[in-house]
């Protein structure tokens, strides 16, 4: 696989992109959530360099083929993510994709979000030589329970699997991250077991973190729903 061409990814509501440098401050900020820091593997504490370094990691994995790594913005002429998208879980799963993360998005409850906000992430790590993939995603604390998470994976998914043509996405979520698990199925993911004591929970330099299981579920291309 070479380098990716990048279609324009939209379901008429949403769209992805790649990450750009007007987007670091807005990614900066959203990483300084809890939730983000707790279930993903962006870097604690998280600057402007790390958002660049973002921006960058996906510039790169477009180039080389390695990875789709895309942040999610409202779509559509008037720029509104309506607030009936059907909801979807908090935080992320994955942490290698996200990026490491990304405001002016308008809070829950607001229906007119600003368009090309970045609103969350979605990436794919690329395996060429088994044509196989690692799903991962974050969404803003500002435009959660709004399927946002959902909807982003499953376009990226549909493109990996077909003009990619990966025949496997696998996805880790911490087994005590309910939003994360139940974007997997809700996807159409199966479960592939539980790996024990496979994550170490809470933030970097806490005293008190302990070990956790993580779920670990897989997709094939006939299973996406």
């Amino acid at each position: 696989m070479d380098g990716i061409d990048l279609p324009d990814l939209t379901d008429g509501r949403l769209r992805l992109r790649p990450p750009e440098e007007r987007d670091v401050a807005r990614v900066t900020a959203i990483c300084q959530d809890v939730e983000v820091q707790r279930w993903t593997r962006v870097p604690v504490p998280y600057t402007e360099d790390d958002a660049r370094r973002f921006v960058q990691f996906s510039s790169d994995g477009l180039s080389h083929g390695t990875g789709v790594r895309l942040v999610a913005v409202a779509a559509g002429a008037d720029g509104v993510l309506g607030p009936d998208a059907a909801p979807d879980g908090d935080a992320d799963a994955d942490a290698d994709v996200p990026p490491d993360a990304g405001e002016d998005a308008a809070p829950d409850g607001d229906e007119g979000a600003v368009s090309d906000v970045v609103l969350g992430a979605a990436g794919i790590d690329i395996h060429r030589r088994d044509l196989s993939g690692e799903l991962g995603y974050w969404v803003a604390p500002d435009a959660r329970r709004r399927g946002i998470a959902t909807r982003s994976s499953r376009l990226l998914l549909r493109f990996a699997f077909g003009p990619l043509q990966l025949g496997y996405v696998g996805l880790w979520a911490a087994a005590d991250n309910p939003g994360s698990n139940a974007v997997a199925r809700s996807l159409g993911f199966t479960f592939e077991g539980t790996a024990r004591d496979a994550f170490l929970l809470g933030l970097p330099g806490e005293p008190d973190r302990v070990r956790g299981d993580a779920n670990r579920w897989g997709l094939r291309p006939e299973e996406l729903t």
